[in-house]
């Protein structure tokens, strides 16, 4: 199976999906209800899924743009900066006036190694296949990979995989497709739209395997990967475990979980196993060993407080890359 998802580094990994600003304050513990508390520390990070992914795999060297919707209100400038920042194409995301920023409060605990999100999103409207189809031009060849972020714009998710797919066997381009399924309220429109046969890849949650009675990492894809279309990929991370994946090809494969010697935060581990397994298959390495490098890469992640320490996590991703 090596070589399999393998893309030409001129060709650009697209993340779809959500971008907000993070506020995380780090705590001894977590706290209790109704009395003050002092924090530790606290920053300010551009935060969402699919943006915390395309930052790790930008982190990694690859080619990368993110595709959103994002509010015209006074966080506009330190997102635009941040992607920047990151090396993060986003120039065809869509600028919303009038609307308000999506926010997270997050609460990290120390001793728990938790960590607690709080989150706001008012009135920033979800991304629509008319957004994609005349935002982001296949035609053009520049995408080899296209990643999106399962939300609750599921019908529109929906179309713009089938639109894809439609293109891909219409011009005969290749360009791979994934799916992330992580928030539970996503579950239902993944049977009723069919949507586990649409992508080349799919990553499940722990939370959402758990959520409907899987029990271990093993049985979830064993089972997942029975309805996705021949061919697909079935990929879950189960935190401290490690991760598991399936596919026709490859079989049940498995990875160990790499964590740091003290972990300081959790918040966006998800986000970087797959952001970090999605560049090692873009650079042909074999489904167990990207997902063992996803691992690495995450629980190298936990060691570190956000992303904003760019030069560390370099270091730490480029050890990594070299023995991927």
């Amino acid at each position: 199976m090596d070589g399999e998802f393998l893309i030409d580094g001129s060709r650009k990994t697209l993340f779809v999906g959500l971008v907000c600003v993070d506020i995380l304050n780090l705590l001894p513990k977590y706290p209790k209800e109704d009395i003050g508390h002092r924090c530790i520390d606290y920053y300010k990070q551009r935060g969402g899924n699919a943006s915390n992914s395309s930052t790790v795999f930008s982190l990694l060297g690859g080619n990368v743009e993110f595709f959103g919707t994002i509010a015209d209100d006074t966080e506009l400038s330190f997102i635009q900066r941040d992607f920047e920042k990151f090396g993060i194409n986003f120039k065809n995301s869509i600028i919303k006036s009038n609307k308000t920023c999506p926010l997270s409060i997050v609460i990290l605990s120390l001793e728990s190694h938790t960590r607690t999100i709080l989150h706001t999103n008012k009135d920033l409207p979800e991304l629509t296949l008319h957004d994609f189809a005349n935002s982001i031009n296949l035609k053009s060849s520049e995408y080899g990979w296209i990643h999106f972020e399962g939300r609750d714009n599921a019908h529109e998710i929906s179309s713009m995989l089938n639109y894809v797919n439609e293109f891909k066997k219409a011009h005969g381009v290749g360009i791979y497709t994934s799916l992330e399924a992580e928030k539970l309220r996503f579950a239902p429109y993944l049977d009723e739209l069919d949507m586990w046969k649409l992508p080349d890849i799919m990553f499940v949650s722990k939370d959402f395997a758990c959520e409907q009675g899987y029990t271990s990492m093993e049985q979830a894809v064993s089972i997942y990967h029975k309805k996705v279309k021949a061919g697909a990929v079935v990929i879950c991370a189960w935190g401290d475990i490690g991760a598991a994946a399936m596919s026709d090809q490859s079989g049940l494969v498995t990875s160990p979980a790499f964590p740091p010697s003290e972990i300081l935060d959790t918040c966006g581990a998800g986000d970087t196993f797959i952001g970090a397994t999605l560049f090692a298959l873009a650079k042909g390495q074999a489904l167990q060993k990207a997902i063992m490098f996803g691992c690495k890469v995450a629980g190298s992640k936990c060691g570190v407080q956000g992303f904003q320490n760019l030069a560390l996590l370099k270091d730490v991703f480029s050890q990594h890359q070299l023995s991927c």
